[in-house]
């Protein structure tokens, strides 16, 4: 073996023109695909980081007992009550969150600001098995109305704000104006859920009414040991029946979704990374069969050389070994170098994904997912370069192990063409990767498509010049309803006076965003649907003049006024899709609209306005969701936190620039725009680079082949010449070669297309088949990469000298 490993190193040596161009395919090509997978290895494979994390789930309530996706909720305060009476049965433990803001400000006077918070239950570190790096979790005490003020800091709060004092513990926080004691601080690296800085007792009533209304709550839990998701599924569906039976009530769950806790964070993305991981994989495999097909070339132009040694005496599975050693070599250096290319792709790619973001990536942002070069990646990187050396390398060492000392010496004298068999083996290769070059080009011209046109879809309302920001107008910080009504009066008032400022209004949720929680209703004179009781509509609270400052089309109807109110009857404005759905060619002006079940307690809302259709960054697993409600703020503050707790300020400025204003999360509302798009640029930005260098590999491979066809050929060209052949045709027959295999290459590519656009739309259905213009414009590109690998070899052809090759007959 040591002997074979001297042989391959002397073969590099010998050919460094070869051993480059091999290398540099394979660096590339390893490169690029592990880049990738370490960003899928962060987000996709790496496990939670707790205790027998197989068996934390995340609970969802159902419509029905089917549990199925589409037609779920987050849990509802009752729901939750209900279930964990059921503890110790199915689960261990069901634990409760829900995200807040609170504001901070220290005792010594400093500013205060705002921070995103996690109100959890008591047993919620418990549940998913992470206690505080320091001091201790909740108490059930702690966790009820009117408990202590405590709270818990994350690592990062905790070393930026409170200097890492190690007597932190047992000193005092300022929350919304109220001491609290910090009794714990989490692991580095934690802030789940809702990248929390900071945790709160959630402090849920004993019984409250409309508590079975509002489903808000994110619900982990922990399945019993030796139970499997299927048996908790069916467990908790008798439960359910059981509960209905005992005290059957419309705000009763009827099922249950139970997907793993992990999947629950990332199954929306898995699609849409499996698409890149495709992609970077075809250019992995147009680089490996570039790599089998210069490997190839190089044998055969050694045929004489081991066909020689193999009468000689050389044995078929030493030269199959030596060939191997050699593949490896390459595969070796090359993945070497591929690791240097990730080093470097690596921070660039996880900087252009949606996890380099808050505002965009997964919850798995809030975990240790820093994106690292790390056994997993380093395993992965082994894997592919054995794959290629010895998988790819084979056919190769294979071919090398021939013992037809005449034919081989035939075939390697000056004169000789490559026979039949040869040529379809080589052209096979470049086949495959022109298929998969066509089928790479498909795809990001395709995406191409799909991401203009969702750039070029209008949202519906305006985005230019426009400043948002979120502030909390919570229970905490206001005890009455006419106190928030007038702190957003008095920051509009003072946001319209700024200099620059033409325009302010407010609403909840920000504008391209769909909010946390549906709105059941039910259209007046139409059948309420079975089993849930009523239909879905995203639901939005704005205020008398936010349609014209946003300037989304009012088509019907009026906006609210100031006289609509607490003590007026409630109103709404609906959008379009709405109309259209229940009274089609009808005027919905005066018509009214159930809030919740017909038979529940919440009131009719008379439809004032209707609004045009607008875009909202939803959520997948809200299932059929049928426009927006949108409705006064007056008469929504009433209705407490559980309503509305947050609400967005946008300001339209006379620039771009943004107004000293103190608030969080302040982004112009264009840039909000365009990170709610972030995913879809990612897929963009890496298909389309697969493609180029897919395009680029599957040309050099051409390249290749023509180049050794010419080489062999040169004979028959300079007798072609000697009979009148002019350069033009020569060129034509060099280049029809190369359109016969494009040819081939694009069809197999176009059925294969054919084949992975089903797959993904089965997972991805927003995502559009390949149409007529996708087609034309990648057979134009990979034509025009053909033309350019066939031209240089071509060129060659015409310059061979007749009187040359007739002397050396």
């Amino acid at each position: 073996m040591l002997n074979d490993l001297r042989y391959a190193l002397r073969m590099l040596l010998k050919s460094p023109a070869f051993s480059a161009v091999a290398i540099l395919t394979l660096a590339l090509g390893i490169g690029a695909n592990t880049a990738i997978f370490s960003i899928v290895e962060a987000t996709l494979l790496r496990p939670l980081p707790f205790p027998h994390a197989e068996r934390l789930v995340r609970l969802y309530e159902a419509e029905n007992e089917s549990g199925a996706r589409g037609s779920t909720l987050s849990l509802s305060e009752q729901t939750l009550r209900q279930w964990r009476e059921f503890d110790g049965e199915i689960f261990e433990g069901i634990a409760a969150a829900t995200e807040t803001n609170v504001v901070v400000g220290s005792t010594k006077g400093e500013a205060a600001r705002n921070i995103v918070a996690a109100r959890i239950s008591a047993n919620f570190f418990s549940v998913l098995g992470l206690p505080p790096a320091r001091g201790r979790n909740f108490t059930p005490e702690e966790d009820r109305e009117g408990g202590p003020a405590v709270v818990i800091v994350s690592d990062d709060f905790w070393r930026h704000n409170l200097a890492a004092r190690a007597d932190v513990l047992g000193s005092t926080l300022t929350l919304d104006s109220v001491p609290h004691t910090i009794v714990g601080v989490m692991p580095k690296a934690f802030r789940h859920p809702y990248r929390a800085d900071v945790w709160v007792p959630i402090a849920l009533p004993a019984n409250s009414t409309g508590a079975g209304l509002n489903h808000y709550l994110y619900t982990p839990a922990r399945l019993r040991a030796g139970l499997s998701i299927a048996q908790a599924e069916e467990a908790v569906r008798r439960m359910c029946v059981a509960i209905n039976q005992a005290s059957p009530s419309p705000t009763n769950a009827r099922g249950v979704y139970m997907p793993q806790l992990r999947d629950s964070f990332v199954q929306d993305l898995r699609p849409k990374v499996l698409l890149i991981v495709a992609a970077a994989l075809c250019a992995l495999l147009i680089a490996a069969a570039n790599f089998a097909g210069l490997l190839l070339s190089r044998v055969i132009e050694r045929e004489g050389e081991f066909a020689l040694r193999s009468a000689l005496g050389a044995s078929r599975r030493k030269l199959v070994r030596q060939q191997l050693v050699h593949a490896v070599s390459l595969s070796v250096i090359g993945t070497l170098l591929g690791l240097l290319v990730t080093a470097w792709a690596t921070p660039v790619l996880f900087a252009l994904s949606p996890e380099a973001s808050d505002t965009s990536g997964s919850a798995m942002r809030e975990f240790d997912n820093a994106v690292r070069l790390d056994w997993p990646v380093f395993g992965f990187a082994a894997g592919v370069m054995l794959l290629v050396g010895i998988g790819f390398g084979l056919l190769p060492a294979v071919r090398a192990a021939r013992t037809d000392l005449r034919g081989a010496m035939n075939t390697s004298s000056r004169g000789a063409t490559l026979d039949r068999g040869t040529r379809r083996l080589l052209g096979s290769l470049v086949i495959v990767e022109l298929a998969v070059a066509a089928a790479l080009l498909l795809a990001s011209i395709t995406t191409t498509q799909y991401f203009r046109k969702l750039l070029d879809e209008p949202w519906g309302f305006a985005t230019a010049q426009r400043t948002i920001f979120n502030t909390m107008i919570s229970d905490r910080l206001f005890s009455e309803a006419a106190a928030k009504a007038s702190a957003v009066e008095r920051t509009l008032t003072a946001l319209r006076a700024l200099p620059g400022v033409r325009s302010a209004t407010v609403t909840s949720p920000a504008p391209m965003n769909a909010p946390r929680n549906l709105m059941g209703f039910n259209p007046e004179g139409v059948p309420a649907p079975e089993p849930s009781g009523y239909y879905f509509s995203y639901s939005r609270v704005a205020v008398p003049g936010y349609f014209s400052a946003m300037e989304e089309s009012l088509l019907r109807g009026r906006e609210f006024l100031e006289s609509d109110t607490a003590d007026t009857p409630p109103v709404c404005i609906v959008t379009e899709a709405l109309v259209r759905r229940f009274w089609p060619g009808q005027d919905a002006i005066g018509k009214r609209i159930k809030w919740g079940r017909l038979d529940g307690p919440r009131p009719w809302l008379t439809i004032v306005g209707v609004a045009a259709d607008m875009k909202a960054v939803a959520d997948a697993r809200d299932g059929e969701v049928i426009g927006m409600i949108a409705r006064p703020l007056a008469q929504i503050l009433p209705l407490g936190a559980q309503q509305i707790d947050e609400v967005a300020y946008v300001v339209r400025t006379e620039n771009s620039s943004l107004p000293r204003l103190a608030a969080y999360e302040i982004s112009s509302l264009d840039h909000a725009a365009a990170d709610s798009r972030m995913a879809e640029r990612f897929i963009f930005v890496l298909v389309s680079s697969s493609s180029v260098l897919g395009v680029i590999l599957a040309a050099v491979g051409l390249y290749g082949l023509l180049a050794l066809q010419v080489a062999r050929r040169e004979r028959e060209f300079g007798i072609r010449s000697a009979l009148g052949a002019t350069a033009r045709q020569i060129i034509a027959l060099v280049a029809r070669q190369g359109a016969t295999l494009l040819s081939l290459g694009f069809f197999a590519g176009a059925v294969a297309s054919w084949g992975l656009v089903r797959l993904v739309r089965s997972q991805w259905s927003d995502m559009p088949a390949p149409n007529l213009i996708a087609w034309i414009c990648a057979a134009i590109v990979l034509g025009l990469a053909v033309m350019i690998a066939c031209w240089l070899p071509a060129r060659r052809a015409t310059r061979v000298d007749p009187v040359v090759v007739l002397r050396a007959e």
